[in-house]
């Protein structure tokens, strides 16, 4: 669906260009390796740390939740296995478990939805700076287009301007 989508983009920009009203070999196209940049961007490395620390941080207590459920079974087994538990109390004892099983399942799905939207939240601004510089370039090189490396199916020659955003971005 991904590649689908990035071939159609391509279709649609080589169409425009085709039909355009300036010609072709007026417009400078550039590409960049987006790959290449974005990972080695300081602010890049900072959201990464700090996602992972978040990470860290709710999947000890989701595993802290876990224990204490691990060790109500336990709790329960030992009793039953000793015939201090009554049918009903078995039963509700289940009813718990089953509870702190679905709680459990619950948190570790908030998680996970906790875990993208603060990557997200940290990555915003990155790539709002990526874009910013990107344009920056653009207009300094004189650039009709600038497209990812990834995207492309096939080039030869054209500008790389990968340092130039690099630079501009100061790494």
């Amino acid at each position: 669906m991904k590649k689908l989508m990035q071939l159609s983009s391509i279709l649609m920009l080589l169409t425009f260009m085709a039909f355009s009203s300036v010609s072709y070999g007026q417009q400078k196209i550039a590409y960049v390796d987006a790959d290449v940049i974005i990972p080695n961007m300081p602010e890049y490395k900072r959201a990464k740390a700090e996602v992972e620390s978040y990470r860290k941080i709710l999947e000890k207590q989701l595993e802290g939740k876990q224990a204490t459920m691990q060790q109500y079974y336990a709790d329960v087994m030992a009793k039953v296995q000793a015939g201090q538990m009554t049918p009903l109390q078995q039963k509700e004892a289940e009813q718990k478990l089953a509870k702190m099983q679905e709680d459990l399942q619950k948190q570790a799905l908030k998680a996970d939805e906790d875990l993208v939207r603060k990557e997200q939240d940290l990555t915003k601004p990155l790539y709002e700076k990526f874009e910013s510089k990107l344009k920056e370039v653009a207009k300094e090189n004189g650039y009709a287009y600038i497209l990812d490396k990834k995207m492309l199916l096939y080039h030869q020659g054209g500008s790389d301007a990968t340092a130039k955003l690099k630079a501009k971005l100061g790494i």
